[in-house]
């Protein structure tokens, strides 16, 4: 039975940039699984919005609040939200805030405990707001 004196959660769009890099690749992984444990987290996908996908900028609006994961100071993900006009309540930045560098490494998973914790605390604070 549902708890009905609990406002149901936030649908909370999380963007990676996936870029081919280490910290491109550690933004996917975190975002994989954020929305594999949490049905209201939304995977929005960076790419197909400044394409102007319809069907991608619906399934990015369907969320309430979102945060753009960049991998670098490119900040590929923000660009993305900022191109079809969806503001972006929390912006992250791997290399300038977790001080990861970025490589070609794609395997690297190193920092992906602390950026999972990070993300898990993003989308709380999302979801307070």
């Amino acid at each position: 039975m549902a708890d009905l004196g609990k406002p149901p959660d936030k649908v909370i769009g999380l963007l990676p940039c996936s870029g081919s890099c280490n910290v491109g690749m550690l933004t996917t992984k975190a975002v994989v699984e954020a929305v594999t444990k949490d049905p209201n987290v939304n995977f929005v996908c960076a790419l197909g919005l400044p394409l102007g996908i319809p069907g991608i900028i619906e399934n990015a609006k369907k969320s309430e609040k979102y945060a753009a994961l960049n991998g670098c100071e490119v900040r590929c993900a923000s660009k993305s939200l900022e191109k079809v006009g969806i503001p972006y309540q929390v912006e992250m930045v791997l290399t300038r805030d977790l001080g990861i560098k970025k490589n070609k490494n794609l395997k690297e998973e190193e920092a992906l405990p602390e950026l999972r914790e990070r993300v898990s605390q993003l989308i709380e604070f999302l979801r307070e707001e």
